[in-house]
């Protein structure tokens, strides 16, 4: 599972749920700008607990959420968890 795919994919579904832009999505965050949730519904961003409970707050909906894997891609959802650092790129747990 690639955690940090499936935040993106859930932020991008509940954002067009909501019909926000990415710019309107990242002025109800407020500490982001558009390029980060650009970059973090491309599944390029690992947010922190801070950034999650804010994109979850002006989304109106659990931290939770962002982690459900109903009706996301195989590709996404399935499989061992995948883990990235700057250092080794992605590892398999």
């Amino acid at each position: 599972m690639d955690i940090e795919r499936l935040i993106g994919w859930n932020v991008q579904r509940l954002r067009k749920d909501r019909r926000l832009s990415q710019e309107e999505l990242a002025l109800r965050i407020e500490t982001v700008a558009q390029s980060y949730v650009s970059f973090l519904e491309g599944g390029k961003r690992n947010p922190t607990a801070v950034t999650l409970y804010l994109i979850a707050k002006s989304l109106n909906v659990s931290v939770g959420d962002l982690f459900d894997e109903g009706g996301a891609p195989d590709s996404i959802a399935k499989g061992p968890v995948v883990i990235r650092s700057s250092r080794s790129g992605k590892k398999r747990i």
